[in-house]
């Protein structure tokens, strides 16, 4: 009690001291000529007519996350006598604001964590906590992401808009599909029985997948090339390739992994295995 009655006698003499007064001016002034010039540049950006849509986005994005730090600096730079004197009276209390404030300050420690690392960027497509989906917002506080519409089993509802706070990137692997480029590797896992065709269901799925590959082969080559001289790896595979597993007792396991375009992933998995059963019943028609 009697640190916050000193805190309130401080605050009392601070109203009508007159540095006070002079810093309430220059708060006002600082912020009226930051939110023109933030209008202005906001404004400039929007009727940029050779911009993509997604570039607007993220330019939009940064503006306001940088004008919301200038701000906080500049309030905290103009207030900087005042918070000094506080200071003292406000160590009284600074254990219980730690404990109240623990997950924005975790959420801002995953912010710094990720701008530091770039881990991510808008319009990146990521997996984090068991989510899946394309950024579209990032923040001090929280990311947002589109869900991914691949289809699941066991979940009715795809392509929502999912918000998380950035504390989740401290305790969470983070997979970031976009890091090398815009192919990534696809896995398509089919079992069949132990007395079946499994020759004639390999021949099948890879010859699917080299007619699928065939059609962005000279884009996927030019990607490679890209990543390998850009990260200095090895040449990703371009080819299909098919992986058998006897993981089950009474079931065969093939794997096929395929080089697929970002964001078609489930299109062509469905196209693939489409493939797939029509090639077997056609194998199998008298």
């Amino acid at each position: 009690m009697n640190a916050l009655a000193q805190l309130f006698d401080r605050l009392q003499t601070t109203i009508f001291d007159k540095t006070a007064v002079r810093d309430l001016v220059t708060t006002v002034t600082f912020l009226l000529v930051l939110l023109v010039l933030r209008a202005v540049i906001r404004r400039t950006i929007l009727q940029r007519n050779d911009l993509p849509a997604e570039v607007k986005r993220r330019w939009l994005v940064t503006l306001r996350n940088v004008a919301l730090i200038i701000t906080l600096v500049g309030l905290v730079t103009i207030w900087a006598h005042e918070l000094q004197t506080l200071a003292v009276s406000l160590v009284a209390i600074a254990a219980a604001i730690v404990l109240a404030t623990k997950e924005m300050i975790l959420c801002l420690m995953g912010s710094i964590y990720r701008t530091s690392t770039n881990v991510f960027t808008v319009g990146d497509r990521i997996e984090v906590a068991g989510i899946k989906g394309q950024v579209i917002d990032t923040n001090l506080l929280s990311f947002t992401i589109t869900e991914s519409s691949h289809v699941q089993a066991s979940k009715g509802t795809v392509g929502r808009g999912v918000t998380l706070p950035n504390s989740v990137l401290l305790s969470n692997p983070l997979y970031n599909e976009t890091m090398l480029g815009t192919f990534v590797v696809q896995t398509i896992h089919i079992n069949i029985e132990r007395n079946d065709d499994w020759q004639r269901a390999e021949s099948v799925l890879l010859t699917a997948a080299h007619v699928v590959v065939d059609e962005y082969r000279d884009e996927l080559q030019r990607h490679a090339r890209e990543v390998a001289m850009s990260y200095a790896l090895e040449t990703p595979t371009l080819e299909p390739r098919l992986r058998i597993s006897l993981d089950d007792r009474e079931e065969i396991g093939l794997h096929l992994q395929l080089p697929v375009p970002l964001g078609q992933r489930a299109r062509i998995e469905q196209r693939l295995i489409r493939d797939y059963l029509l090639g077997m019943q056609a194998a199998t028609a008298p």
